[in-house]
């Protein structure tokens, strides 16, 4: 075999290599922009918003669809 014969092979794996890596560096950045614009709210932990004494995960499916389309705060 030559060399020439295995290039398209290692030129598709480093291509990978890098796609996976922007798509990960990507996703990081998205997660950190997202907790920041979206703040601590979770549906497991207490609230540390405007509500500070509630929990999200003692709201029933109303309340959840209310919330999530924006009809009420968390």
């Amino acid at each position: 075999m030559s060399v020439n014969s295995r290039a398209p092979g290692r030129t598709l794996a480093i291509a990978t290599v890098v796609g996976t890596v922007a798509t990960l560096g990507y996703m990081y950045i998205a997660g950190v922009q997202t907790k920041k614009e979206e703040g601590p709210a979770s549906v497991y932990n207490e609230s540390r918003g405007l509500h500070s004494g509630t929990n999200d995960a003692r709201l029933n499916s109303a309340e959840v669809r209310q919330t999530v389309q924006g009809e009420r705060k968390p």
